[in-house]
């Protein structure tokens, strides 16, 4: 991380209040803790939400509109919901991203290419874990890079990602004594979960409220052995956002280690999805950094020809 340079620093005290009041910025004490916790950070170590947060609370527009960091957060709330001060860096980052479109840092193209590449980078995750959950039960050694091609030109190949065409199902046993610490007893499907994630909005098979529901209903076998678990990023939005008190985040996170408990999966498998998300992670940050470079004047992207050129197929 490069270090913020403040010895020639001009504030601009109407950025800091508007930031104050857009996230408390300056509530923030540096613990840091928004930084080890976000997902972008612990993969490609390219995002830094406390150097936003405090660059912010200096009152540094033109170098924060100036960084493709802005580019790089996906949205998830993560550092916001682990703030033990209540701070709000995805908040700061969304206010100046808009006052960089506003202001003619990036162009109103730039930012459609942006959420294409993250829509595309979700239903990459979904295609990718589908595969490898397919070779691991098969007691395959993942290839992350033949993994990654294999997905890419699936994708290519389809118009749209495979959907859940499930319609209903038996139910086997009503799960109430189960993981009694999620409470997903109490979810009454309102779907505000599902709505606020950002994997959910991408991919469709992924809804919080199903895994929810479907180990409600004790078709928890299912679960385990579904690509769904692994497709959540763990930035806890669903336990933030539910007014029922169920922790979604706590149930997917206990259905994942107990699917390599249960032998379901072996036990390098977390280490090794921990390696496809990294990956995954470093595709997404170069092609964003690839639209950044020509953010002003950009018309088109060829998602498909930068992708295939950032991994070499």
């Amino acid at each position: 991380m490069d270090a913020i340079k403040i010895d020639s620093l001009t504030t601009d005290l109407k950025y800091v209040v508007n930031a104050f009041f857009e996230s408390g910025t300056l509530s923030c004490y540096t613990c840091n803790t928004c930084t080890v916790e976000c997902p972008v950070n612990k993969t490609v170590g390219r995002l830094d939400p406390r150097k936003i947060v405090r660059m912010a609370a200096f009152g540094m527009k033109e170098e924060l509109l100036g960084s493709v960091e802005l580019w790089l957060c996906m949205q998830c709330q993560k550092c916001t919901n682990v703030c033990p001060q209540k701070v709000e860096p995805a908040s700061a980052i969304y206010y100046f991203r808009n006052l960089a479109v506003k202001e003619g840092f990036v162009s109103g193209e730039f930012v459609k290419v942006t959420d294409e590449i993250d829509e595309y980078s979700q239903k990459l995750r979904q295609y990718f874990y589908s595969s490898a959950l397919m070779a691991k039960k098969n007691g395959e050694r993942l290839n992350v890079h033949e993994l990654i091609s294999g997905a890419i030109k699936g994708l290519n190949s389809e118009s749209e990602t495979s959907e859940s065409t499930e319609n209903g199902f038996k139910i086997d046993k009503l799960m109430f004594g189960e993981f009694p610490e999620a409470k997903f007893v109490q979810c009454l499907t309102c779907r505000e979960c599902t709505v606020s994630c950002i994997v959910s909005r991408s991919i469709k098979a992924f809804d919080p409220v199903k895994i929810m529901r479907t180990c409600y209903v004790g078709k928890e076998d299912d679960l385990l052995a579904s690509p769904e678990l692994w497709l959540c990023i763990s930035c806890e939005t669903c336990t933030e956002v539910c007014k029922q008190g169920v922790k979604g985040s706590v149930l997917i996170s206990r259905l994942k280690k107990k699917a390599i408990e249960k032998g379901v999966l072996p036990p390098e498998t977390e280490s090794e999805f921990a390696e496809i998300d990294r990956s995954i992670h470093e595709i997404r940050a170069e092609l964003i950094t690839r639209a950044w470079d020509k953010r002003k004047e950009i018309q088109s992207f060829d998602l498909t020809s930068e992708i295939e050129e950032v991994i070499g197929i």
